[in-house]
């Protein structure tokens, strides 16, 4: 096997932080804004960048792009604050402990690389999988986070460029199906076909197997808790 960058979801695919994500949100809000955020914009498979500048317009807040890197920041420095209410209220979802543990590091299935493709702002996606104890599996360095753009199509690319960076590797070594995207959502799949990636669909968040078939998933699992069946769906 030649390079493999594998790129896993965080909430609803390795997790379920409990709602924490909403409750950062408020308080964030309420700081920038003084007053109190009635709505949120809808998040499963969303990056932040995109959650934050539609919960602004639909906030009434004038020109609402000003605002997002001071958003950014907020949910940054208020990451770590959440860390007991997500070991308290959050779970890792069934199996994703053994899948991320028999992927392995680098050179059990040749020269595999995992990470994470996430919405999620990167100090929160840290502190969600430290707390539920998913993060010593993961190079975070080579990961795509919420803050890094806008369109999750974009963040495959993010994580192809860091990878071949940090690995000494050429940025085409993660081409194509060289990369596996797996996730939770419809998104999650077309950001992974959009970049000519393998996409890994698992039923384990807001949408059916159903629905992620239809988005084109290469194979889509109910959930990670068979093993051997995950490592089939990775390493095809």
């Amino acid at each position: 096997m030649g390079d493999l960058l594998v790129l896993w979801d965080v909430d609803g695919t390795l997790l379920d932080a409990g709602g924490v994500g909403g409750d950062l949100y408020e308080t964030v809000f309420a700081q920038l804004f003084g007053c109190t955020l009635e709505a949120f914009a809808p998040m499963a498979g969303r990056t932040d960048r995109a959650i934050i500048l539609q919960t602004l317009e639909m906030a009434g807040i004038r020109e609402p792009r000003r605002y997002v890197d001071h958003f950014i920041c907020g949910l940054s420095a208020h990451a770590q604050s959440v860390r007991e209410t997500v070991a308290g209220r959050g779970r890792a979802l069934p199996g994703a402990s053994a899948a991320l543990a028999a992927l392995g590091g680098p050179g059990k299935f040749g020269r595999v690389r995992q990470s994470v493709l996430t919405g999620n702002v990167r100090p929160l996606a840290e502190v969600k999988l430290a707390a539920l104890g998913l993060r010593d599996r993961l190079d975070l360095c080579i990961g795509a986070y919420g803050d890094d753009h806008e369109a999750r199509t974009e963040l495959v690319h993010v994580a192809r460029r860091r990878a071949a960076a940090v690995h000494g590797r050429l940025p085409g070594d993660f081409g194509g199906t060289a990369t596996v995207v797996i996730g939770d959502t419809p998104l999650d799949i077309e950001a992974a076909l959009a970049t000519g990636a393998r996409a890994v669909g698992v039923a384990t968040g807001s949408y059916p197997a159903s629905a992620l078939a239809e988005a084109g998933a290469h194979v889509v699992l109910q959930d990670l808790t068979d093993t051997g069946k995950v490592m089939r769906a990775l390493l095809a």
